[in-house]
């Protein structure tokens, strides 16, 4: 695992440095036809996607924002070592929120608990020197796999 960090790592440098933050975006990209268990063992509830609660949604919500405000500064390669290390402590905040709040049935939980430990892997690795932008994009990619794996009205994935 941390030679691929090191490898992406490597590859967003170089296409952020040549000049290329979309194309950097894109290396670290992932597959929007998913099948219905990915590589994270995460699976649908018979088909279906999970059921959620108010503080899981608000919660999932305030972390999507907080991406989405920073993706034009990491696609510019201008997001800074604090402002990684803010945007990891925000995430921090809010999943400890939302574990505390749990309401949701054994099996949806341990669902959420897949998708949360991604973000959270995404956010140790925004707090890693040189690992930030390969941790945003984790992020976006576990926020993508929640969308499509529990039941939230009206969720958007992060366009990129």
């Amino acid at each position: 695992m941390y030679r691929s960090l090191l490898i992406i790592t490597f590859i967003l440098m170089t296409l952020l440095l040549t000049g290329a933050p979309q194309t950097a975006w894109s290396a670290v990209d992932h597959d929007h036809n998913e099948p219905k268990k990915n590589e994270s063992g995460l699976t649908l509830n018979n088909g279906k996607p999970w059921s959620t609660d108010a503080p899981l949604r608000k919660g999932m919500e305030q972390i999507q924002i907080h991406i989405q405000e920073a993706l034009p500064r990491i696609h510019a390669g201008t997001q800074t070592n604090k402002q990684y290390a803010t945007l990891a402590k925000k995430i921090h905040s809010h999943i400890n929120t939302m574990i505390k709040q749990c309401k949701l049935p054994p099996d949806a939980d341990a669902q959420l608990h897949v998708v949360l430990g991604e973000v959270i892997k995404g956010a140790l690795t925004m707090q890693e020197q040189g690992g930030q932008a390969s941790g945003a994009a984790k992020i976006v990619h576990a926020l993508d796999l929640y969308g499509r794996h529990f039941d939230h009205a009206g969720w958007k994935p992060i366009t990129h």
